[in-house]
């Protein structure tokens, strides 16, 4: 997840400055919560942030609380944004006269920033769409710092008498997300794992998320008993900590479970959506908010995992170009005044999503010679109002951003 929009609020905006977590433990306004520990041999720093130009400040924070040499970068996962400020750091280590920090990332950083790489203009597209900025304000290719060491499984990276610091694989948002543990003071530090929201599973823009892996990583993370919980986005938590963890892979399970049975009853995605009761006990508490993802990007992707692309319409086996069919359609629509009338009905009635249903008849026509009928550009001026109504009414800053895009 990338966050660079004000208006996220909540779980999902980093704070800034630095938080004392710990004698030597710290939370870091980074690109959410980074996270930073004192060990005898220097600094660990978890996560640059998403800019050279905020080093300067969170290094002036930092050093407000530690003058220890920056020993080690740890990437908490490989998402872009993360550790564009990597460089600003090795370049600060330099002029204090200090040995380059070592840059440490799970083994699948590397082919996720390879493929970052290959994709970059198709990841511009995708976060200017999710995250409303326009898409010449992105770099054209993404000012990655490859890792100098990775890791799978585990990896102590410091034993002492003073502490012990241990990465552990923690595959939930990605398949290449680190974990901080603490042993001796029972700090986790979670990064990707725990944003104090529903998982970020789903989101309409990317690839799949694994519901049952993050479950099991979040199980696993519960087995260490953690005293202290550092989350990637939210405040630390220090009570209920067993809970969130294994109540969030609880519901993740039920998920799983439940759209395989109606899957296995030959459902179609939106079917399942509409068919779905969830409970209380796992899905209305503070930490399944829906502030940024949403349980119904969790249903699609568990779909989306077993099934195939074919949505079961005949018709969109082999479509005709987007245009084409869409002209058609409403060229069939004798009386367009009347689909108009019915979506503005629908949308008086406080039924947005059926109005949109509705406009859509006429609004993905393509535009026309001067003398082509006027509904159709009526339409799609409803469309986008009837667009700005349904962004108010969900929850998910995911889905407002592409409303609101639309």
């Amino acid at each position: 997840m990338t966050v660079q929009d004000t208006e996220l609020g909540g779980p999902l905006k980093a704070k800034g400055g630095v938080e004392p977590v710990a004698p030597g433990v710290y939370s870091v306004g980074v690109q959410g919560n980074g996270f930073a520990v004192e060990t005898g041999r220097g600094l660990l720093l978890v996560d640059t942030g998403a800019s050279r130009a905020r080093v300067p400040e969170v290094l002036a924070a930092l050093r407000e609380h530690t003058g220890a040499p920056l020993r080690w970068i740890v990437y908490s996962h490989g998402h872009l944004g993360y550790n564009y400020g990597v460089p600003a750091f090795l370049e600060d280590a330099e002029r204090r006269g200090d040995p380059r920090p070592t840059i440490v990332a799970h083994a699948n950083v590397v082919r996720r920033y390879r493929r970052y790489i290959e994709t970059a203009g198709l990841q511009n597209h995708i976060n200017a769409m999710q995250f409303r900025r326009p898409k010449d304000a992105l770099p054209p290719v993404p000012p990655l710092t490859f890792p100098d060491a990775t890791y799978t499984g585990t990896l102590t990276l410091h034993a002492g008498r003073d502490r012990t610091v241990r990465l552990i694989e923690a595959p939930s948002e990605t398949d290449d997300a680190t974990a901080v543990w603490l042993p001796d003071e029972r700090i986790l530090y979670a990064g990707a794992a725990v944003i104090d929201s529903i998982p970020n599973i789903g989101t309409p823009l990317r690839t799949l998320r694994d519901a049952v892996r993050w479950a099991d990583t979040l199980d696993r993370l519960a087995a260490l008993d953690p005293a202290v919980l550092v989350p990637e986005f939210g405040p630390v938590r220090r009570e209920g900590i067993g809970r969130v963890l294994t109540g969030t892979a609880a519901a993740l399970r039920w998920l799983r479970a439940e759209t395989v049975e109606r899957l296995n009853r030959g459902m179609s995605a939106v079917e399942i959506l509409h068919d779905l009761e969830y409970p209380a006990e796992l899905f209305d508490v503070p930490w399944m908010r829906e502030t940024y993802g949403h349980r119904e990007f969790i249903v699609r992707d568990i779909v989306r995992s077993e099934t195939g692309w074919w949505d079961g319409n005949p018709t969109s086996l082999h479509p005709a170009p987007p245009d084409a069919a869409a002209a058609a359609v409403a060229d069939a629509v004798a009386d367009k005044a009347a689909v108009l009338a019915k979506a503005r009905e629908l949308r008086d009635a406080g039924r947005v999503q059926e109005a949109l249903h509705v406009v859509d008849v006429l609004a993905l026509a393509p535009d026309g010679p001067p003398d082509a009928a006027p509904e159709i550009a009526e339409a799609r001026s409803l469309k986008a109002e009837l667009c700005a109504l349904r962004a108010a009414e969900v929850t998910s800053y995911v889905s407002r951003s592409l409303y609101r895009r639309a």
